[in-house]
C-alpha cells in the first residue's frame, strides 16, 4: 500500500529528474480514497471504494513552451519515465501565449480549518445506515421512489516546485444528491447536501432525504407553465449554478480568448449594494479550500464585487505579470478538454454573504413570481453578453397572490448580466451548493431576482 513518504519520494523525484531537462518543473502527488453509494427504486445498488495515486506534472521548456500530463504511478520509474515523457511531448507544442512565468519566492502557509474529518474511516461503516435512513424518510414524506448517490473520501497532496515552494495539503468531502419521485416523472424533488466533514452532517444528509421527498410530493398536479415575464425566486442550488457564472467569469483567461462579459466592466455597477461576493480559498468547510495555489503562492480572500461593484479578477503569475498587476494566489490547473490543462487562474470557493429574509418572505409580492428548486443543461447562446437558457427541473411553483401551484416545462432564458442587475433580495440560508451542475463550490442564498424571462420548454 502506498504511503504518505512514497508520495512525497514521487514528487521530489519527478523535480529532480527534470532538472537539466526542463528550464522549469511543478509536480504534485495526489493520493486519494474514494467511495461512492448508488441507489435507485429505494435500495443501495453499488457500493464502492477505490484508492490511486497520481502524479501531475506541469514543465516549461524550450523558455515559453508548457506541457501538463497526469498519470498513476507506482514506482521510480514510472516516475521517470512520466517526466521523460512529458518533456518529449512539451517539445513538439507551440509557445504558450499565455504563460509569463511561474510564483519563484517561498512562503509559510497558514493552515486552514474544517478541511479534514478524522472521523472519515469511522463514516464509512456508517455511511449506507445514512443512505438508507435518507430514503426512508423521504417516502415517509410521500415520495414512492428514491434514488441518488453519496459520494465521500479523503486526500492527500504533495506539492514542490523547482522555483523552491512546497507544501502538502489534507482534506476530507462528501456530497449527497437525492431525488424523489411520485408515480409520474414529471413530479419529482432534490436534496442536496455537501461539505468536508461527514461525520457531523449526518442530520442534514437525512435532512437532504426529506426535502426530496416534500417536494416531490409538491410538485403532483404540476400545470403546463406560460411564458412570460416574472420575478424568480431560486434556491441555492439554483442560484449557484446561474450566479456563480459572474464570479467565474472575472478572469483574465476568460476575457482574453472571448467568453467572458467582463472584460470592460471593471468599476462598474454591476449589481445593487447589497451584494458582495468573494472568492474565498480559506473558507473554513470549503471543499475548494486550500493553503497555496498550484504555483505554491499564498491564497486569500478576494471581493470580486463589493457593494454591487467588480472590483477584482482572479490572476496567477502569468496573468497578473500581463495585465501589470499581483497574483491573487489563484492558480490552478484547469481543464481545458481532452486530458488537456493549462496553469490558469481559477475559481474556488465561491462566497455570497447571507441575506436576512426567509424563504416566505422572499415568495411575497405582487407580481407573479416563480419558485424553481433545481435546474439541469444551463447553456449559453452569447457568452459575451451573458445570454443563457437553463430548463428548470423537479418541483417548481407559481405563485401569485399569496398562492403556490406546482408548473411544469418552462425553461428561463435571459442575461446573466441583467439578472444579476436585477437581485432584489437575499434569503437568510445561505449553504454550500456543490454537484454535478455546480462545479465550483458556491456558499449561497436563496436569491430574488426581478422581472425575469420565462419561455415555454419543449414538452
Amino acid at each position: 500500500m502506498t504511503s504518505l513518504d512514497d508520495l512525497k519520494s514521487y514528487v521530489d523525484l519527478a523535480v529532480d529528474h527534470a532538472k537539466g531537462k526542463a528550464d522549469g518543473a511543478i509536480a504534485r502527488g495526489v493520493l486519494s480514497s474514494n467511495s461512492q453509494i448508488r441507489f435507485s427504486q429505494n435500495a443501495i445498488d453499488i457500493n464502492k471504494r477505490w484508492e490511486s495515486l497520481s502524479l501531475q506534472l506541469f514543465l516549461i521548456v524550450e523558455e515559453a513552451k508548457t506541457g501538463f500530463s497526469e498519470r498513476s504511478v507506482s514506482s521510480a520509474e514510472d516516475v521517470k519515465k512520466a517526466v521523460d515523457d512529458t518533456i518529449a511531448f512539451t517539445k513538439r507544442l507551440p509557445e504558450s501565449q499565455f504563460f509569463a512565468g511561474v510564483e519563484e519566492k517561498v512562503y509559510e502557509y497558514e493552515a486552514i480549518s474544517g478541511t479534514f474529518d478524522s472521523k472519515i474511516d469511522d463514516f464509512g461503516e456508517k455511511a449506507p445506515g445514512v443512505v438508507n435512513a435518507a430514503i426512508d424518510v423521504a417516502r415517509t414524506q410521500g415520495a414512492k421512489r428514491v434514488a441518488g448517490a453519496l459520494k465521500f473520501g479523503k486526500e492527500f497532496q504533495f506539492f514542490r516546485s523547482s522555483y523552491g515552494p512546497e507544501g502538502s495539503t489534507r482534506s476530507t468531502s462528501f456530497d449527497l444528491n437525492v431525488r424523489a419521485f411520485m408515480d409520474e416523472l414529471d413530479h419529482s424533488g432534490q436534496g442536496l447536501e455537501c461539505g468536508s466533514k461527514p461525520s457531523q452532517a449526518l442530520n442534514g444528509m437525512i435532512e437532504a432525504g426529506a426535502q426530496a421527498g416534500r417536494l416531490a410530493k409538491q410538485a403532483v398536479g404540476a400545470k403546463q407553465g406560460e411564458a412570460g415575464t416574472y420575478d424568480l425566486v431560486m434556491n441555492p442550488t439554483v442560484a449557484a449554478n446561474v450566479l456563480g457564472f459572474m464570479v467565474e467569469s472575472a478572469n483574465p483567461f476568460m476575457v482574453m480568448i472571448g467568453i467572458s462579459p467582463l472584460g470592460d466592466k471593471m468599476g462598474q455597477q454591476m449589481g445593487p449594494e447589497f451584494v458582495t461576493v468573494a472568492d474565498d480559498p480559506r473558507m473554513a468547510g470549503g471543499l475548494a479550500s486550500k493553503p497555496f495555489d498550484a504555483e505554491g503562492t499564498p491564497t486569500r480572500a478576494i471581493n470580486i464585487y463589493e457593494k454591487g461593484v467588480l472590483k477584482s479578477f482572479l490572476h496567477n503569475t502569468s496573468t497578473a505579470r500581463m495585465f501589470e498587476t499581483e497574483s491573487t494566489g489563484s492558480s490552478d490547473l484547469v481543464g481545458l478538454g481532452q486530458g488537456l490543462k493549462m496553469l490558469l487562474p481559477n475559481t474556488s470557493n465561491i462566497v455570497f454573504e447571507n441575506g436576512d429574509r426567509s424563504c416566505e418572505e422572499l415568495l411575497e409580492g405582487d407580481k407573479p413570481t416563480i419558485y424553481v428548486t433545481s435546474n439541469w443543461y444551463t447553456r449559453f447562446t452569447n457568452y459575451q453578453t451573458g445570454e443563457f437558457s437553463t430548463i428548470p427541473r423537479d418541483a417548481m411553483f407559481l405563485v401569485r397572490k399569496g398562492e403556490m401551484k406546482p408548473i411544469k416545462n418552462v425553461r428561463i432564458s435571459d442575461s446573466m448580466l441583467r439578472m444579476f442587475a436585477n437581485i432584489t433580495a437575499f434569503g437568510n440560508d445561505r449553504r454550500q451548493v456543490y454537484w454535478w451542475e455546480v462545479e465550483t463550490p458556491t456558499f449561497i442564498p436563496s436569491v430574488r431576482i426581478a422581472d425575469c424571462r420565462i419561455t415555454a420548454a419543449t414538452q
